[in-house]
């Protein structure tokens, strides 16, 4: 569903920016003063896209004054440009904010930006777009030409910014007429496309990925009799009745499916032991983690009584359909996770020491996703992001 133009620049131009949040952005730009991009500091630059994004998640959330909430988006999704590639590919058709593993580092990357040339062709597009969108405002009634002038000195750092990263993605050190088309095009998808949900999940998996409980989690083991309670629970049974469906719907993260429903239990399960300080669940103590496990789920919007119903549980499993775009898409985020928590954790010995650990995360992501769905059909994009907000949520203890 698309915005309205005029709204949502009438939006940027009203919504204010809460007393501490300009501070606190120049706390983060600051690190690149003294860098020198498009004839400015970059640090400008900086400050004008990370308000620019901060504006417009406050309005996506019905508020006209940011939140610090607001601030720690904008940086996420300055950092998904900078620290990812093909994200210039989105389209109007798909708006999707696509979650990838980092190819490059996010700071690195944003200072190489003070080396990148604005190509003369792209300069022009640039200031025949901010007379476009000058008149464009006149004409709708904003008669504040104070407002007009600052509106319009964000949207040309926004597109000098994303031209020059796209520019430097694509290994070169001038700006062509089609990096400013690119950047325009993304421009406007952030603005009249993209969901909030979309821009909170970014911060969604990062303050998932790197939570403090995740690595006490992963250490919590279970005894062989825990385990084979697990195996031969409903859920176990309903996993084994559907094999073939689970095994074959996303071919790159086979794991996360095929035990989709007991992997989900078992870090449930992880999750509340870690806690209560347990660091190995035996069977006395599995019935009231179970418990447990089901009042996080109702928290999350799922029935407690889903995992007890064969027949519902199958309905929604089905939605689960062999997609291939949905396969590259959670294994992209299963590898954001990874990169994440090796980072959190220092080394990636972690993960090799838990393996089970981002199987499981994904599982309970997709089940959540599954689990929360208002249709019948098949996962969406939509759905995914929607769980990625909850599964954070269910770790972080709301």
């Amino acid at each position: 569903m698309s915005r309205a133009p005029i709204v949502v620049y009438r939006a940027l131009i009203q919504t204010q920016l809460n007393d501490s949040i300009p501070s606190r952005i120049q706390t983060v730009v600051d690190q690149f003063s003294g860098l020198v991009f498009a004839g400015q500091d970059l640090s400008s630059h900086l400050t004008q896209f990370v308000g620019f994004c901060s504006r417009l998640a406050a309005h996506l959330d019905g508020r006209d004054v940011t939140e610090s909430s607001d601030l720690t988006l904008a940086i996420d999704v300055l950092d998904h440009f900078a620290s990812t590639s093909k994200w210039w590919t989105m389209t109007r058709q798909d708006p999707s904010l696509v979650i990838r593993p980092p190819s490059h580092d996010s700071r690195e990357f944003i200072k190489s930006a003070s080396l990148v040339h604005l190509g003369g062709d792209t300069l022009g597009r640039i200031t025949g777009s901010v007379e476009k969108l000058s008149r464009f405002l006149e004409d709708q009634g904003v008669t504040d030409a104070d407002q007009i002038t600052e509106l319009c000195e964000t949207m040309v750092a926004v597109w000098a910014l994303l031209s020059a990263f796209i520019c430097k993605n694509l290994g070169r050190s001038a700006t062509s007429e089609s990096d400013f088309e690119s950047a325009y095009d993304v421009t406007r998808v952030l603005l009249f496309y993209v969901s909030y949900d979309d821009l909170r999940a970014l911060t969604a998996i990062r303050r998932l990925a790197t939570s403090t409980i995740i690595p006490k989690a992963a250490e919590v083991c279970f005894s062989p009799a825990s385990e084979k309670r697990i195996e031969s629970s409903l859920a176990g049974q309903i996993e084994a009745a559907h094999v073939e469906l689970l095994s074959k719907t996303l071919p790159t993260t086979p794991s996360a499916t095929r035990a989709i429903l007991t992997n989900s239990l078992r870090f449930l399960m992880q999750l509340q032991a870690a806690r209560q300080g347990i660091i190995r669940i035996e069977e006395e103590q599995f019935d009231s983690l179970v418990l447990g496990t089901m009042d996080l789920l109702d928290k999350a919007g799922i029935s407690p009584n889903l995992l007890q119903n064969e027949q519902a549980v199958g309905e929604i499993l089905k939605s689960l359909k062999p997609d291939a775009i949905l396969d590259e898409r959670m294994s992209m985020i299963g590898r954001r996770l990874e990169s994440l928590i090796a980072d959190s954790a220092g080394s990636r010995e972690f993960l090799l020491q838990h393996s089970r650990l981002v199987p499981r995360l994904t599982s309970l992501l997709l089940f959540l996703a599954l689990g929360t769905k208002k249709t019948k059909n098949s996962l969406t994009d939509s759905d995914v992001k929607r769980a990625i907000i909850l599964t954070n949520r269910v770790v972080s203890g709301w």
